[in-house]
């Protein structure tokens, strides 16, 4: 009886271990998917930013202009 419950316990571990490295492997997928939308975002105002400058820089090169001619 005692034999059988041990090998229970080491089914039961076995078991265990397979679900734990299972979230593992999921657990990594979804940092790296987090790390890439988060990336995306950056990108986003990046280039909102790059598009604000740049058009204020225009309008002021502009009413330089406008003022000179």
């Amino acid at each position: 009886m005692a034999e059988r419950t041990v090998t229970e316990i080491l089914e039961a571990l076995a078991r265990i271990e397979t679900d734990v490295k299972t979230i593992a492997q999921n657990s990594a997928d979804h940092e790296a998917r987090l790390r890439i939308l988060e990336q995306k975002n950056g990108k986003r105002m990046e280039s909102l930013t790059l598009a604000a400058v740049t058009a204020a820089v225009v309008g002021i090169v502009g009413y330089a202009i406008g003022k000179l001619f």
